[in-house]
């Protein structure tokens, strides 16, 4: 139901749909206005290409073998998580929440350095069979593209469906075994149905996850059969110095994420949470024994390819212990590590302003899409996903043709707002949950009292969201810290940054300098991810 005082709301709203607009149609208008140069004669052969829709194909291929895979391994997982309680169970859920802020570039590192032909994994498995030569070859290969997408992307889906399922009562299932119905037909009939909107969440946004990957097809994939709209784009514009095809091919992108979020976006209502959720019992004997199975082979999925970038961070390939990459990096020595002081400083600066500003004004976009009770709000907010990090980059380096391309203040700025376009839409559907949980009455007393909307706003309602914006700036600052596709097409050299740098060495084999850097960027991706965690026991449910 809308509520009465929904125009104030929306008119704080206003700048933060403004500027989100303005950013998202800037980078469009000059894409689309390169793609029809020489009457759109690049975007009649994009469109007419069979290579084309062989870029469609595999897009879709990989993104829906990803998803499934990631939420069919999720499922049974879940189940046991959503039923038992155990020693360490919280621990394990915690981790599964890190994925969210782990940047895409460090899964790529930690894969060669623990998957590859002489990494770690190998090592080990030559040891074991007495071999000289690889027992595995994972990388650049399809299936390596596949094992890293669920790597990141199936802790997002354990997490929202072990927590979609807790918050489900269990009185239904326990009203069918009393009618004499089994396991399976109370799973299928009852859970399934009632659990298959969050199932479908997760599927979808990995989905969309997968549809735009960038760095994990280029690096990983290694071959150009393997490439996705978001690679070839990358290509054209870089490689081929065509930013006519590249465009053109942005805007075929551009169409297709845009059917599919028009398709998808209806179906994604909020649930609230139900006030009698699930009571979970507690692992004995041999449900335990599952557990600590479980938890073994979670914490073996996930943890190796991190701590292998902290091992190779201060060994070297042969093993011994050195400190050469941290004394380049505090040295400023010459090569690539000459810039890594500057990369750090401008990762966490470019960080800082894009995360601030997102929480900011996605603050008063959340807290009009709730008191309207609007989807269209959210959806508005959710557009820039559609085109795509590479895309926006691509738009923005055609805006910094026309505004001074040896600007380096320019370069700096036209990367902070794409940071910003990027990550503003996370941030509002991170706080859109907890301005719906603001209970309506708490304004109602408070208007009654006499005290104005706005400091209603700041003094009763802005302490609730609080846990909210804190997770928020915490998942937009992991975000903005690790975003490697949009800045690799736009900074043009002029702005580098520490996932930028750490994608050089590992194109130039430099691990070990690459390991060095990964390590910071995992420990200030830890940092911000214990920042938005410190607000949760708080937040309310």
């Amino acid at each position: 139901m809308r509520r009465k005082d929904s125009g104030y709301y929306t008119l704080r709203a206003l700048p933060g749909i403004l500027i989100l607009v303005i950013l998202f149609l800037i980078p469009l208008f000059f894409t689309f206005s390169y793609a029809f140069h020489d009457n759109g004669k690049a975007l009649v052969a994009v469109f007419s290409d069979k290579y084309t829709y062989r870029l469609l194909a595999f897009t879709l291929k990989e993104s829906l073998l990803s998803a499934l895979i990631s939420v069919a391994v999720a499922i049974p997982l879940s189940s046991f998580f959503s039923k038992y309680t155990f020693p360490f169970r919280r621990a394990v859920l915690t981790l599964a929440g890190l994925s969210f802020t782990i940047p895409t570039i460090l899964v790529v590192l930690g894969f060669v350095i623990w998957y590859g032909n002489n990494g770690f994994l190998n090592n080990i498995l030559m040891r074991i069979t007495g071999r000289d030569y690889s027992v595995l070859s994972i990388l650049y290969s399809f299936k390596a593209i596949i094992l890293a997408h669920v790597y990141l992307n199936f802790p997002i889906a354990f997490l929202l469906i072990t927590n979609g399922w807790t918050e489900l009562p269990d009185t239904p299932e326990k009203a069918a075994y009393t009618l004499g119905a089994g396991r399976a037909r109370t799973f299928f009939s009852v859970t399934l149905p009632r659990l298959l909107p969050t199932i479908l969440s997760a599927f979808i946004l990995i989905f969309l996850f997968c549809f735009s990957s960038f760095s994990i097809i280029l690096v990983l994939g290694g071959n150009p059969a393997f490439s996705t709209f978001e690679t070839e784009i990358y290509r054209r514009v870089n490689i081929n110095v065509d930013r006519e095809g590249a465009a053109a091919l942005s805007i075929f992108a551009f169409f297709v994420t845009g059917v599919m979020l028009i398709i998808t976006s209806p179906g994604r209502r909020e649930r609230k949470a139900s006030r009698k959720r699930r009571v979970l019992i507690k692992a004995t004997g041999r449900k335990l024994f599952a557990a600590v199975l479980l938890m073994l082979l979670i914490l073996l999925f996930i943890l190796p390819p991190m701590l292998s970038i902290i091992y190779r961070a201060f060994y070297t390939k042969a093993g011994a212990f050195t400190l050469r990459a941290w004394e380049d990096i505090a040295k400023g020595s010459t090569g690539l590590m000459s810039t890594a002081l500057n990369g750090i400083i401008n990762s966490f600066m470019i960080a800082l302003v894009a995360s601030c500003l997102a929480v900011f004004l996605g603050s008063g976009i959340a807290m009009a899409a709730a008191k309207r009770n609007s989807w269209f709000i959210p959806f508005l907010s959710s557009l820039p996903m559609a085109t795509g990090s590479v895309t926006l980059g691509l738009g923005f380096s055609l805006l910094a043709v026309v505004l001074g391309h040896d600007s380096i203040l320019i370069s700096y700025l036209l990367v902070t707002l794409a940071h910003l376009t990027i990550i503003l839409p996370f941030a509002v559907r991170t706080i859109i949950p907890g301005a719906k949980a603001i209970p309506d009455s708490l304004a109602a007393a408070s208007y009654t009292l006499g005290i104005s909307k706005g400091r209603t706003l700041r003094k009763v309602e802005a302490p609730l969201l609080a846990p909210y914006k804190r997770k928020a700036f915490a998942f937009a600052f992991a975000l903005s810290l690790g975003e490697v596709n949009a800045t690799l097409t736009l900074s043009d050299g002029h702005v580098s940054t520490l996932p930028i740098l750490i994608y050089r060495m590992i194109s130039s084999y430099n691990y070990q300098g690459a390991a060095a850097l990964g390590t910071l960027l995992l420990a200030e991706a830890l940092i911000v991810f214990a920042i938005g965690q410190g607000g949760r026991k708080n937040a309310i449910s």
